[in-house]
This record gives structure tokens, sequence and C-alpha cells, in this order.
């Protein structure tokens, strides 16, 4: 395995919605008015607004159509597809939970070789998923990725004008929000000396709170920031971060021709250069390598990089050879440091042109079969919490969260400050609740590395996978990548998941139980124990068969559930495939499986599958009886039972699978 392959950008895509509002506009758009020279101290004069007949997956659609131009790849040339957005706002009123944002963009494009799943990490979202295909790259699971996101925030801005009562008001942020759509392809670099040189994430969760998107008390969505407190720790960590990462990869300081950070407003980027310049006792950051982007395009989330180094390069302003400097700040809090150096891609990209490109016309799909890795590095399970059933009540998703992953600890020979990949794949969550992202609250909670003052060399990464019941083996799949890749020793996949509807006047229900899971991955040294395969199909003629959004009701939000009459004789149907192809790829048969871990959506779902597979119904795990469905915790559930009643014994082989929104299907092998 080559862990000196490192990733390069082959093309980027980006799209504008057509509408500009200045600053001004958006100050006298606000119900209750007030003085503020939020353009002075922002620098932000204009921003694009979509949100007419353009939302958060048109802007992503745009985007890629626009990289798919620029590239020699086509779409079945692409092994992985991450979507990154936080925004999920897809149609007037709307905002998406199941189906994922990426299945729907596969299915758009053709993207029929690809693994997709979402991510949500705040504005670090795309940084997120390019270094998850940075790890992919360098263990050999794939050759090549996109990462894109479609960012219409600008809804936060409309909440947020007939909400804000003066100045001081901690939603002010959301009137410095622009939308835009970004996509980047990445393979692996040619030329060692180019492409992504050095790069590091960590998040520190005890400043989650700094920065919060969630439902409005009044309508819609709207963000609460503490920008002064947010600002303040996010430049000193970042300062400090970049200083370490360019340590690292023996770059001088004066080495580099472009310092791009994350674009929020004018004073948070003269202070984050002054701080740099500060530590450095030199003035290395200044206007004439400092990109700021801010006054035709505010801030716009996690997008903003990308719009940024885009720009400059139409401008002819960073030419082939070019070192960046890309230094992430985000809410939750996520701080990162990328060191790049282009190939001649600007070159590329200025001869293309930069004229819009016309939209990719819609092609059918007929059988996804993404990337399979040629490394199987083994990891396995150390040790699993669940949430102990209790009296129904309400129940808020960070309790239910912090309850499974302390008792996951506390059965752990594993320290808390040893977990160094957090990844939560909940779906349904209190508030509705989409910035920033949920591992990151739960990584305050237990203290898990979540300060800047903390010494020693443990770090944790803290990001959501949003891909209904799929994405729990998907985190458990990038977190295989991730510790063969070396970006950590220690992962802790966790899920909670709540009925939104509880308090609301419809009688909608998503049908998942209130609880929730903790499990912690480790590498396994002798090669004979842990996972190995996994699989992920899904039907793409089944993509509506299950959906969920939430809209905010006449009175009040709700989830709106729709479910097809024969949802479960489809999952079967999918599943039957998709077994059968990751018992082939690992050389076994049904005969060699000692226990099934199947999705826990009821017994009678498990019979149904048992009779449909031919396999006797002992061998499978069930754990649900009459329901609700255990969701993205059953497989915790499920293996947790199988511990503590000894249903599996060292040298077993198991097998995992989840079913959900898609239709997709994810499967595992498992050796105890």
């Amino acid at each position: 395995m080559n862990h000196k392959q490192n990733a390069i950008i082959e093309s980027i895509g980006i799209y504008l919605p057509p509408q500009s509002f200045s600053t001004g506009e958006v100050l006298m758009g606000c119900k209750n008015k007030f003085h503020f020279p939020l353009e002075k101290i922002t620098g932000i004069k204009t921003r694009r607004m979509a949100g007419q007949d353009e939302f958060s997956i048109d802007l992503a659609k745009n985007a890629i159509a626009d990289c798919l131009a620029k590239s020699k790849y086509s779409p079945t040339d692409i092994d992985i597809m991450i979507c990154c957005n936080i925004s999920r706002y897809d149609g007037p009123g709307l905002i998406s939970f199941e189906p994922n944002t990426s299945i729907k963009l596969r299915q758009y494009f053709g993207f029929t070789h690809a693994l997709t799943f979402d991510i949500t990490n705040a504005c670090a979202g795309m940084f997120t998923g390019i270094y998850i295909v940075n790890a992919l790259i360098k263990t050999g699971a794939i050759r090549r990725g996109m990462v894109v996101s479609g960012e219409y925030i600008t809804h936060l801005t409309k909440s947020a004008q007939n909400e804000i009562e003066s100045f001081m008001d901690t939603r002010l942020a959301c009137l410095t929000l622009g939308d835009a759509g970004a996509a980047l392809i990445l393979e692996a670099a040619h030329d060692p000396h180019t492409g992504f040189q050095e790069f590091d994430l960590q998040t520190f969760g005890r400043y989650s709170q700094y920065c919060i998107a969630k439902t409005s008390e009044q309508d819609g969505m709207i963000m609460y920031t503490d920008s002064v407190k947010l600002t303040d720790v996010g430049i000193k960590s970042g300062a400090k971060h970049a200083m370490s990462v360019l340590q690292k990869a023996v770059w001088p300081p004066e080495s580099f021709q472009h310092l791009i950070m994350h674009q929020t407003s004018a004073m948070t980027l003269n202070s984050a250069c002054g701080e740099i310049n500060r530590l450095l006792k030199n003035r290395i950051c200044h206007d004439g390598n400092t990109i700021n982007n801010l006054e035709q395009r505010g801030n716009t989330a996690s997008t903003a990089h990308i719009i940024a180094l885009t720009d400059n390069i139409r401008q002819n302003n960073i030419h082939s050879g070019d070192k960046i400097v890309f230094s992430i700040t985000a809410s939750g809090l996520t701080i990162g440091t990328a060191l790049y150096v282009f190939d001649d891609l600007p070159d590329r990209l200025r001869q293309m042109g930069s004229e819009p490109y016309p939209k990719q016309k819609a092609s059918p799909i007929n059988r996804l079969s993404p990337a399979t890795n040629p490394i199987v590095p083994k990891i396995r399970i150390e040790s699993v919490g669940t949430v102990p059933a209790e009296k129904t009540g309400k129940k808020h998703s960070l309790e239910l969260l912090t309850r499974a992953a302390t008792n996951c600890l506390r059965k752990s020979s594993c320290a808390c400050k040893e977990i160094g990949l957090l990844i939560y794949t909940g779906v349904y969550r209190s508030e509705y609740l989409l910035e920033p992202a949920y591992a990151a609250f739960l990584a305050g909670e237990l203290d898990m590395n979540a300060t800047t003052t903390d010494q020693d060399d443990n770090k944790t990464l803290a990001f959501d996978i949003f891909n209904g019941s799929i994405g729990f083996l998907n985190a458990c799949y990038v977190a295989q990548q991730m510790i063969a890749a070396e970006n950590c020793k220690t992962a802790m996949i966790v899920a909670a998941e709540i009925e939104n509807n509880t308090d609301t006047f419809t009688d909608e229900r998503v049908g998942v139980g209130e609880t929730a899971s903790a499990l912690i991955l480790v590498s396994e040294p002798s090669g004979d124990k842990g996972f190995s395969h996994f699989l992920f199909r899904n039907d793409p003629e089944s993509l509506n068969a299950y959906t969920t959004y939430y809209t905010p009701g006449d009175s009040k939000p709700y989830l709106h559930v729709e479910k097809d009459a024969n949802l479960e004789a489809l999952y079967i149907a999918c599943i039957l495939p998709a077994v059968q192809e990751l018992l082939q790829m690992e050389g076994l048969d049904f005969s060699n499986i000692d226990k099934i871990f199947p999705p826990q959506i009821s017994s009678g779902f498990i019979t149904r599958l048992s009779e449909s597979l031919n396999i006797p119904r002992e061998r499978f795990v069930d754990v649900t009886g009459e329901g609700p469905d255990l969701f993205t915790s059953s497989i915790s559930y499920a293996l947790e039972n199988a511990y503590e009643q000894e249903l599996v014994k060292p040298g077993d082989t198991g097998l995992m699978i989840a079913v959900g929104s898609g239709i997709q299907v994810g499967c595992a092998i498992y050796h105890f």
C-alpha cells in the first residue's frame, strides 16, 4: 500500500445563481430596522441568491455539470461521490432527509460505478469529503472520486430578516450568506510533488455551541452564531494548526503563493493574517498572497474555498506550480490545513474559458458497480454500547447519544482521548439540527480532545455521514479505509434516532426506535479478525419508494413520510443479489456464514428475509421483535445481543446487512 500516494484535483466546476443582492438591500429587507456598517465590517457588497426556481440540489447539479464538462472523465469513471452541503433545502419549504442528495445525483448523471453518501460537517464539509477521498486513493480503494456541494443557504437570510431585533443579535451572521455550488474530481497524482502535500483536520467539540443552524421557533430554519467567541478560538487554533502543518511538510513560511481561508468577513481574514504573522514574527501573510473573495460572493459555507479558488484562477491570479495553503475553519469547531501544489490545472481551466456549460441530461442507470478495494485491511469491533429500554417520554438525540457512547467506552479498553475518528450516522435529530455535525456535539459532551488547550498528541476528527439506515455501514467502511491510510488508529461510529413528529398534529411516523448506539473500531494486526469486504448496491427504479422531508406546516414544522406499500418486498428483492455478489467476492457461500445480522425492522421482516435467502431462521439475530425499526442502530443492537448471549465464538463468520431509502443495500463480511 502506497501511503505516499496523494490526490490531485483533475477538474473543478462551480455554479453561481444569476440573481445578485447588495448588503444594503439585505439590511433594508429586515423587518426591524437597525443601523450597522455590515458592508464595511464584512467587506461584502453583493452576494448571489437562489431560491426562485433553484435550490440546493440544483446548485449541486449545475456544479457537477460544469466539472464534468472540464474533465477528461465521464460519470462512469467515478468510483465515489460524496455530497457535502449543509443545506438540504431542495424545494420551496422542503428540506430533504431521505433519500440522500448523493444518490439522487448519481441517478441524474449516471454515476453507475460510484459508491455514494452524504456527509455533514458544517463549512468544513467539502474538505472533509476531500480528506476521505484522499485516504481512499492512498489505500488503493478507488482510482478517482468526486466531492460536491450545493449550498442554498440564503433561506437563513430570509428567516433572519424577519427575526433579527438589533445588530447585537446572534442571528446577524445570516445576513452575510451567499449561494453557490462547487464540485471537484480528484485522482492520484502522477507527480508526487503536485497535489495535496499535507492535509490534516481535527475537531474541538467543546465549542460546538458557538454556531448552530436548526429550526426557527417562528418559521423555517435559522442560524445562531456567537461570532466573537467563534472567531477568537477559530483564528488562534487555525493559525497554530497551519504553522504545525507547514513545519511537518517542511515548507518554509514564505514559500507559498496563496493563502485561502474560509471566507466569512474581511475583519476575520485580517485578524487571522495578523495572528499568523505574530506566530511567525514576520509579515508573511499580506494582501498580496491572502485571497479575499467576499466582495461579490459573501460567505458561501462549504463551497467558499473552492469558489474563491476558481474565481482567482479565472482572474489569472493563480498559476500552474503555485503553492496554496488552505486554512479550514468551521463551526463544530473543526479546523484544518491543506497544503496543495498545482499542476497545469489553472492553465487548462483558463484555456477552456469560463462560460457556463449546459446541464447534463439525465441518463438511465442499469446497474451500480462501485470500485472494490484490492487491499482489504481488517478492523475489528472492540466494544459496543446501546441505550437500555426505558419508560416512554420525550427524548433528545444528544442525551441518547451520550448515554450510548458512554456505555460503549465503559466496556472498552480504549480511553476516550484515543478516539481519532468519530462518525455520527443518525438521520432524525432533535430540532432538525443540521449544523454543526452532531458528532462534534458528542465530542464536546464526552470531552474527546475537545479543547484547544489539550496538550498531548491525541486529536479527534468528528463528522456525520448522512445516508439513511445505510449510513452506519458506510461509516464502518470509511473508518476501515481511514485507519488503513494511517489517518487515525481508533474510530467510534455512533447513531441516534428520534421521532420528530411526536409533538405535532400529524400522525405520520417514520417508525424508528428512539434509541442510540455506539461501537469502537480498532486495527487488527493479526489480519484474521474484523471486517473484510463491504459492498453497496442500489435499485435506481425504486429511488422514491421511501422519502422523508421537513416542511414548515401550517402551525408547526413536521416531517412528511412517504413509503411504498410494498417497501419490504422491494428491500428483500435488492438484498438477495447484493448478498450473493458479496459472498462471491469473498469466496464464500451461505454454508460458511455462521450468523446473519439483518436489518432490525421487525421479526416478520427477518422471517421473510430468511425464507427468501433459504437460510434457517435460527442463524439470524433478531432483537427487534414486533418493532419499531432499529434503523441506524440495527447492527449495533444485534451485535451486542450476539456477544451477550454468546451467539458467536472466535472463528465464526458473520454477514451484516443494511437496507434503506434509495433503495440501497449495504452488506459486509465480519470475522469474529
